[in-house]
C-alpha cells in the first residue's frame, strides 16, 4: 500500500454513506412535495419547465423519488464535503477537488481526449446494440423519433458528466493516491456499483410511501437484494464489470474523455432501449456489452494512451 491520504478514502465512502440515509430519509418529503405540485399545476397555466416537471412528478412512482432524493441528497452534502475534505475553508475547502478533475498531477491534458470520448461512445452504444441482438430482442423496438433522440443525448451527455467528475475524477482519484492500482480501481468499481445497485429495480416498492420511514423500508428492500442470487448476477455484477472498465480507462488515459464518452454511450443506448421485462435479457445484454466495451477500452488504452501509466 502506498504511503497516501488514507483518512481521505475514508472520507468518500462516509460522504457516500450520508447521501445514501439521508436520501432515504428526505425520499417521502419529496414525493410527496412532487405530488403536491403535480395536483396544484393540474388544470393551471404555468410555465413550460414547471409544467413539465408537474407532468414527471404526476407520472413518477415512489421508487423514481426515491433515486432522485438520493441524488438530491449527495448535491445537498457536496459542499460539506468539500469543505471537511480541504480541511476547512482556510485550507481551501472544494478547493482540493480541482486537481481530481482538471489536468495536473493526478490527470493529463490528452489531446486525443475528444476523439477517445467520441468513440468511446459509438462503441458503447454499438456494443449495447449487439449484445441486444444476441440476446434475441433486435432493436426494432427501440424508439425513433428525433426529438426523443435528442433530448436522451442531452441527457446521456450530462449524466456522464457529473458521474465521471465524481467517481472517475474524485473517487478513483482519492483512491489511487491511497492505493496501489490494482485495489484503487477495484474500489472504484465497487463503490460506482453499489451506489447504482441502490436505483430501485422493477418490482421493488413500498407500501405506502407518505410514511415518514418508507425511504428505509425501500432501502432495505433493495440491500435483500443482494442475497438474491438472480439480482445480483443480472443487477450488481455488471455493474460491477461496467465500474471496472470505466476506472481502467479512466487510469490507462489519465483523463476523464474515454470513461465520459463509454458511459454517454452506454446510458444513451439504455435510455433508446427502454426498460427490460424478460430476465433473461436483462442479465444478458449488460454482460455482453461489457464484454464487448472492456475488450475495446483494452485496445484503446493500449494503443493510444500515454507510454507511462499514471
Amino acid at each position: 500500500m502506498r504511503n497516501g491520504p488514507l483518512g481521505d478514502v475514508m472520507k468518500v465512502w462516509l460522504y457516500a454513506a450520508a447521501s445514501v440515509l439521508l436520501g432515504a430519509w428526505i425520499s417521502p418529503l419529496v414525493y410527496n412535495s412532487g405530488k403536491a405540485l403535480a395536483e396544484i399545476s393540474s388544470g393551471r397555466q404555468t410555465n413550460g419547465p414547471l409544467r413539465r416537471l408537474a407532468d414527471v412528478c404526476r407520472e413518477a412512482k415512489f421508487p423514481g423519488f426515491f433515486a432522485a432524493s438520493l441524488f438530491l441528497a449527495a448535491v445537498i452534502l457536496f459542499l460539506p464535503f468539500g469543505e471537511w475534505f480541504g480541511g476547512g475553508r482556510r485550507q481551501g475547502g472544494v478547493a482540493k477537488l480541482a486537481p481530481y478533475v482538471l489536468p495536473g498531477d493526478l490527470l493529463r491534458r490528452n489531446p486525443n481526449g475528444p476523439r477517445q470520448a467520441v468513440v468511446g461512445f459509438t462503441v458503447a452504444v454499438l456494443a449495447f446494440l449487439l449484445a441486444e441482438g444476441f440476446a434475441l430482442r433486435g432493436i426494432l423496438g427501440m424508439e425513433a423519433s428525433g426529438k426523443f433522440v435528442l433530448r436522451a443525448l442531452a441527457v446521456a451527455v450530462g449524466w456522464a458528466l457529473l458521474q465521471e467528475i465524481w467517481f472517475r475524477g474524485i473517487a478513483t482519484g482519492v483512491f489511487l493516491k491511497a492505493l496501489r492500482p490494482a485495489a484503487a480501481l477495484g474500489m472504484s468499481a465497487g463503490l460506482f456499483a453499489l451506489l447504482h445497485f441502490l436505483n430501485p429495480s422493477p418490482g421493488i416498492n413500498v407500501a405506502d410511501p407518505d410514511v415518514a420511514g418508507a425511504g428505509f423500508e425501500m432501502l432495505g428492500q433493495i440491500i435483500t437484494q443482494f442475497i438474491n442470487p438472480q439480482a445480483f448476477v443480472t443487477g450488481f455484477l455488471p455493474l460491477l464489470a461496467l465500474g471496472a472498465a470505466l476506472a481502467y480507462a479512466r487510469w490507462r488515459t489519465a483523463s476523464l474523455w474515454l470513461p465520459t464518452g463509454l458511459q454517454a454511450g452506454w446510458i444513451f443506448a439504455n435510455t433508446l432501449s427502454g426498460p427490460h421485462t424478460d430476465s433473461l435479457i436483462q442479465g444478458l445484454t449488460p454482460v455482453f456489452s461489457i464484454i464487448l466495451i472492456g475488450i475495446f477500452t483494452a485496445h484503446l488504452t493500449h494503443a493510444d494512451a500515454p507510454e507511462t501509466a499514471p
